[in-house]
């Protein structure tokens, strides 16, 4: 919770818009909506797009997307404005130089006018003494009139900032208490380059302090930073806000989350089919405990019961495995008219309809496949793939090939062989005569299930023996939806002519 807060919670998120909008920037929006949120404040976006070699046209777009999709609503930003704005850096482009330059007046930064080559030289000599490299302070000493002539003879330059050479500087965060850096150790950082545009050190100072930020809440790479950003707020003679530092996402082998190892990109979440409640879910235990053993929830109720002390500093693992079962949750949770209208995209990618415009008797029939696969599929994606056998009525049997493993082998295996038990073939036969008698062509699932059930009665036989064969030629694969199922969904009709095509295609001498 805010402690003494004098004014009104202000938090953001201000991501580059460089590429795919990363999973990182959702974490850290999560956790700075539900500060804002349990302290009655705001949540702005700001898009810091300074960097122009690495800006990337249509990101920022897709950040705006992604955010909305997850719905990690922002009360100010570049879409939809607000009275702090603009919102994006590079409208704001002229604040930098002149903030850069007072502070130069201020005596809190300095002209500096040294070349790449002696920059470079600077780095050779350091690296040939083992010193860390940095920028010895060349131009500090620099007279009035010697920077007025090179000013005036248009030497570019750019503005650095004045570091104290002797002390220490204190970041008091809230989740790591008073980290210490010696001043001596952090050299002169550029803030204003010779282009004229600002670094991030100068332009997200200036910004957070002129948006009225109260709290930075981010990921705690930027710890490092964080004694030039306090030693700006001093220079500048501003109120610093409270940094919260939190902790990275990172990969198995706890290396830095990376696209090398885990998929980073929203947009590859949303199109692998996760749902927005899932995957914010999964955010949310991501170096937090919501309390009580609970680990599924809604975004409300995560920001209705949010607390930042209670986020935990070892680095939480991005597990896809404990994503796939959070999301699995949700997927049994939502609605299932509105999960199966998500889920229609993938089954059109999946080739197994022609378009999203569906009859209501065929979103019926969808229902029922989504309600099936749900149970045990991780994303929409999955759920239409494995929805294979009732879509496709004409199939071949499997084969056992060099490339199997043990256990898909027996598994094909123990399904041909079915098809020539005697016990099998009876059951086949038995099966085509029930359903041929069968008045209608719909199943509920309750009486799908009883009539496969006779057969067991009529014959006898444990329902390995039975219901194996009946797999073979309703779905020529040797697992998936239980039979019922797959007949309550493709309806007698369907399942009489898939059973006799693959009888007659394989001569089954029933």
């Amino acid at each position: 919770m805010c402690v003494d807060c004098k004014k009104r919670v202000r938090t953001r998120v201000a991501p580059s818009p460089t590429g795919d909008p990363h999973v990182g920037t959702a974490y850290i929006a999560l956790f700075n909506i539900a500060f804002a949120h349990v302290n009655n404040g705001d949540f702005i976006l700001r898009i810091e797009d300074t960097d122009r070699n690495r800006y990337t046209a249509g990101s920022e777009q897709m950040i705006f997307d992604a955010l909305k999709w997850l719905d990690l609503g922002y009360s100010e930003g570049p879409d939809i404005g607000g009275e702090y704005g603009p919102y994006r850096q590079s409208e704001r482009f002229d604040l930098y130089g002149k903030y850069a330059k007072e502070l130069v007046e201020k005596g809190g930064a300095y002209y500096c006018f040294c070349d790449q080559e002696r920059l470079e030289n600077l780095r050779e000599r350091q690296k040939a003494m083992g010193l860390p490299p940095g920028y010895d302070g060349h131009c500090r000493s620099l007279t009035k009139e010697e920077i007025e002539e090179k000013l005036k003879a248009g030497v570019p330059y750019v503005i650095r900032l004045k570091m104290p050479y002797e002390g220490e500087t204190i970041i008091h965060d809230r989740l790591r208490g008073d980290v210490v850096f010696e001043n001596s150790k952090i050299d002169d950082q550029v803030l204003l380059k010779a282009d004229g545009y600002p670094t991030y050190h100068l332009a997200n100072i200036v910004d957070d302090h002129l948006m009225g930020i109260t709290h930075v809440i981010r990921a705690e790479e930027w710890i490092p930073s964080t004694p030039k950003h306090i030693q700006l707020y001093k220079a500048f003679g501003w109120e610093a806000p409270e940094f919260i530092h939190m902790p990275l996402l990172r990969n198995d082998d706890r290396s830095k989350i990376s696209k090398r190892k885990n998929p980073v990109s929203l947009n590859w979440y949303k199109e692998e089919g996760y749902l927005k409640e899932g995957l914010v879910n999964f955010l949310g235990l991501m170096g937090y405990s919501y309390g009580d053993g609970k680990e599924i929830f809604t975004l409300q109720e995560f920001k209705d019961n949010f607390n930042i002390d209670k986020v935990t500093l070892g680095g939480p693992v991005f597990d896809l495995v404990k994503l796939g079962w959070v999301n699995n949750q949700h997927m049994k949770m939502k609605d299932l008219g509105e999960l199966t209208k998500l889920t229609i995209p993938f089954f059109v990618n999946e080739g197994y309809l022609e378009s999203e415009n569906v009859s209501e008797k065929e979103f019926e029939t969808l229902k029922k496949i989504v309600e099936i696969e749900r149970e045990g599929a991780k994303t929409l994606k999955e759920i239409a793939k494995n929805s294979r056998f009732f879509f496709v009525d004409e199939f071949s049997l499997p084969e056992v090939t060099e490339d199997m493993d043990k256990k898909e082998r027996k598994s094909v295996e123990r399904l041909l062989n079915s098809l020539k038990d005697e016990v099998g073939l009876k059951s086949i036969k038995l099966f085509i005569e029930k359903l041929e008698k069968w008045e209608g062509n719909e199943f509920t699932a309750e009486q799908a299930k009883d009539l496969l059930h006779s057969l067991l009665d009529d014959l006898q036989e444990g329902p390995g023996k039975i219901f194996m064969p009946l797999r073979a030629v309703l779905t020529g694969e040797s697992k998936g939806a239980d039979l019922y199922n797959v007949l309550y969904v493709i309806g007698k009709e369907r399942a009489l002519k898939r059973i006799k095509d693959t009888v007659k295609k394989y001569n089954i001498e029933i």
